[in-house]
């Protein structure tokens, strides 16, 4: 998928903007956006998993982008949404809220539509990149990303005891030195 590219301007018209929610509770805030009664649109990427429980299979349909919902607004519906249950705050890159242009928002959702799988690689990492370890016993190491599976485990060169180790750590539980900030 194309790299999405952000800019910054906050006027009247309307713009796609990403909201940053509380954890799980994307499909809520989008149903509240769903129901403003204003010409605000809201986009939430769904993707359909097969889980496995110990006694069956269940098809559900969960969210690409964790805690993140794209929503078409103007300056006006910008401070309303701000209101809205599990609102954390928009995205933001230079200290300003971050747009997306609606050609990114048209790739993402053809996509969706090809029927392949899609997965989204946390924070862009890649090989050689700078990463902090952000939950469990080695949280607040940083090292450099080794390896990235497709198991959604990635193997870190933990740095600081002058020696280095190699530390298997699911992605989740890393992000990017130097990544953009929600608050």
């Amino acid at each position: 998928m194309a790299e999405l590219t952000w800019t910054f301007d906050m006027t009247t018209e309307r713009q796609w903007y990403v909201v940053y929610t509380k954890p799980n509770t994307e499909k809520k805030f989008a149903e509240q956006v769903e129901r403003l009664q204003s010409d605000c649109e809201v986009f939430l990427p769904l993707i359909t998993q097969t889980r496995k429980w110990s006694d069956r299979n269940k098809t559900i349909s969960t969210v690409l982008f964790k805690s993140y919902v794209f929503v078409y607004l103007d300056g006006n519906e910008f401070q309303h949404i701000k209101r809205m249950a599990g609102f954390v705050n928009y995205v933001r890159f230079n200290n300003r809220p971050a747009t997306i242009a609606y050609e990114q928002i048209t790739l993402i959702k053809r996509s969706l539509n090809t029927g392949y799988d899609i997965s989204v690689l946390a924070n862009r990492l890649i090989k050689g990149a700078r990463v902090e370890i952000i939950a469990g016993s080695l949280q607040g190491y940083e090292g450099t990303l080794m390896e990235l599976n497709s198991k959604h485990v990635v193997a870190v060169e933990v740095h600081g005891l002058e020696q280095s180790m190699l530390v298997s750590v699911p992605i989740e539980l890393i992000k990017l030195v130097g990544e953009a900030h929600y608050g």
